[in-house]
């Protein structure tokens, strides 16, 4: 659920932007500090990012826990003289005191004159599941940090931090498979949607969604919130319950859609669907039985099936930074 408290390394990106604004909208100051150049293998991705308080108090995640001490205290550096600034560790910096284990270099930028408005349209756009940019000049010692919602057009020598809304999971169906994905979709901060028809799954899947749909009739699909940022797992025992359900989700523009079952289940599924006017497009787009290994037990099922829904939207998803030639 939205409301779950996470530690500070494992916040989401919004939840990043939205600890930079929270601190500005308070009269403190704050520091954003973004990978802007990778030399070699790093534990995190160009554009990851990192917000800091003037009280040494973070947000976000740069590494997986080598740098953010040293950062903190350079963000305090910075906030106290009012200088963006570029940092390097790794491979020719000159902090000997800081290794990196993954080798390599690392290069970030810490920008201490954020635009607070700026911050505010981004996180606006970002809860409303719109995808934007936030683009600056990492030369520049003063603010340049700018916002693009649509086609970003990059000024030379700007560097491009792409943000996509949070993996939106639809689980449909009931029993002990659906709670088990439901709680462990809950540890991946993820927007979760269940849906069924049977009151027991929704109360215990309660505590780890965000919307919960009672399903009501059989071949009576629902309108199921689906965008290409979402992923479908019907979890069906009665199949008579899935075919409405998976051709609209199959006819969405969700990324990914998959069913339970074995493969002969999977065969009938495919036959049901063509039946109802599926095409071979649609039937292509479909996934079973769910999940990147098989699984006899729930835990395991959980496990197997969001491992391959992060598969296929990490190799969907396009790098989220980069600079401007």
């Amino acid at each position: 659920m939205s409301d779950r408290l996470l530690p500070p390394g494992l916040t989401g990106d919004l939840d990043v932007l939205a600890f930079a604004e929270t601190e500005l909208a308070a009269g403190r100051p704050a520091a954003l500090i973004t990978i802007v150049s990778l030399d070699g293998p790093f534990s995190r991705p160009l554009g990851a990012q990192l917000a800091v308080s003037d009280d040494k108090r973070f947000a976000g995640s740069i590494s997986g826990g080598c740098l953010e001490q040293a950062l903190t205290e350079e963000a305090q550096i910075a906030m106290k003289e009012g200088a963006n600034r570029t940092l390097r560790y790794g491979t020719g910096s000159p902090y000997l005191d800081v290794q990196l284990p993954c080798g390599g270099g690392i290069d970030l930028y810490v920008d201490v004159h954020v635009d607070r408005e700026v911050l505010q349209r981004a996180i606006a756009l970002g809860r409303a599941r719109h995808s934007f940019s936030l683009l600056f000049d990492p030369a520049s010692t003063r603010s340049s940090l700018r916002l693009e919602e649509q086609t970003v057009q990059a000024k030379p020598g700007e560097f491009v931090r792409r943000f996509d809304p949070k993996l939106r999971i639809v689980l449909a169906g009931r029993g002990w498979e659906i709670v088990a994905m439901s709680q462990l979709a809950q540890t991946a901060d993820v927007e979760l949607v269940v849906a069924s028809q049977e009151p027991a799954t929704l109360e215990f899947c309660r505590p780890y969604a965000d919307q919960l749909i009672q399903l009501t009739v059989p071949r009576a699909a629902p309108k199921l919130p689906l965008d290409a940022h979402t992923a479908v797992a019907c979890l069906f025992h009665e199949h008579e319950w899935e075919a409405p359900l998976l051709l609209d989700a199959l006819r969405s523009p969700a990324f990914y859609v998959g069913a339970l079952g074995s493969r002969q289940t999977q065969q009938r599924r495919v036959e049901t669907l063509r039946e109802l006017g599926a095409g071979p497009d649609d039937i292509a787009r479909l996934k079973g039985p769910i999940g990147l290994f098989p699984s006899q037990d729930p835990r395991s099922l959980a496990v197997s099936a969001l491992a391959e829904i992060v598969k296929v939207r990490t190799a969907a998803t396009k790098s989220t930074g980069g600079a401007t030639p």
